[in-house]
C-alpha cells in the first residue's frame, strides 16, 4: 500500500491519498478525484508536482497514516489547512467481488485481451523521473521487497508465509493436475511444442560435442562454486 501527498512547487501540500496501485500517486493519473484537486494539479502542471511518498504494509496503516496526514495539514473545506480533499481520510473502496469477476472475465477474451495489450505497447510510462527515484529509495527500504537469495532460509516470516502458500494452494493446485481437460491441454501443448520446427531445430543445435562439453563445463563451475558457498 501506498500514502502520497502531492505539493506544489513551494512545497505547500495540497492533497493527500492512498492507493495498491503504484502507478495512482502520479499527478498526471488525477481521475477520480475532486475538482478542487484537478484544478490543482492544472494550475502546478502535473511534471512540477511534489511527491511524498510513504509505502506501508497495509490497508489499515494506510488508512491511519491518510488520516493523520490530512490532520497535520488541515482542508480547505472547513478552513483548516491547504488540503483540497473533502474528507478527513481513511476511507478506501474495495472493488466488488462482482466487478473483480467480470474484469476477469473481460480479460479473459482473447479478442479483449490482444486489443489492450496492443494498445499498451510503446506507451510513455506517466511517472516522472522524481517519483521513480522516491519508488526506488522506497523499494529499497522496504525489507518486504528483498530478493529470494536474501529472505529465503534467512528471515522466518518469509520463510513461514512461503510455506503456508505453498500448502494453501496445493489442493486447488492437485486438482487441476487431476482434471482430464486441463491433462489433455498440457499434452495438446506438450506435443506441439515438442514436434514444432523450432524445437526440433534448437534440440539439433544441441546436438553437438561442442554443445555438450560447454555444458558439462558450466554444470561443473555451478557445483564447484555451491560447495564453496556451502563450505564457507
Amino acid at each position: 500500500m501506498f500514502v502520497y501527498v502531492w505539493k506544489s512547487k513551494e512545497g505547500i501540500p495540497f492533497y493527500v491519498g492512498m492507493s495498491k496501485n503504484i502507478r495512482r500517486p502520479s499527478p498526471k493519473s488525477v481521475g477520480h478525484r475532486n475538482k478542487a484537486c484537478a484544478l490543482s494539479v492544472q494550475d502546478i502542471g502535473a511534471d512540477n508536482v511534489i511527491i511524498e511518498l510513504h509505502t506501508v504494509p497495509d490497508v489499515t496503516a494506510a488508512k491511519l497514516l491518510e488520516q493523520s496526514l490530512i490532520a497535520q495539514y488541515g482542508r480547505l473545506v472547513d478552513g483548516s489547512g491547504t488540503l483540497t480533499n473533502i474528507s478527513a481520510g481513511g476511507e478506501f473502496h474495495e472493488v466488488a467481488e462482482t466487478t473483480k469477476n467480470l474484469l476477469k472475465e473481460l480479460w479473459a477474451d482473447p479478442t479483449h485481451r490482444a486489443k489492450t495489450i496492443t494498445a499498451r505497447v510503446g506507451r510513455k510510462r506517466s511517472l516522472s523521473e522524481t517519483t521513480k527515484e522516491t519508488l526506488r529509495q522506497n523499494l529499497a527500504a522496504n525489507p518486504n521487497m528483498k530478493g529470494w537469495g536474501e529472505r529465503n532460509g534467512k528471515d522466518a516470516d518469509f520463510d513461514a508465509k512461503r510455506i503456508a502458500g505453498i500448502r494453501a494452494s496445493q489442493p486447488k493446485r492437485d486438482e487441476k493436475m487431476r482434471d482430464p481437460v486441463a491433462l489433455a491441454l498440457r499434452k495438446a501443448r506438450t506435443s506441439a511444442t515438442l514436434n514444432s520446427p523450432e524445437h526440433k531445430a534448437r534440440r539439433a543445435a544441441q546436438n553437438t560435442p561442442e554443445y555438450r562439453a560447454a555444458a558439462s563445463a558450466r554444470k561443473k563451475e555451478y557445483w564447484a562454486k555451491k560447495k564453496v558457498d556451502i563450505s564457507s
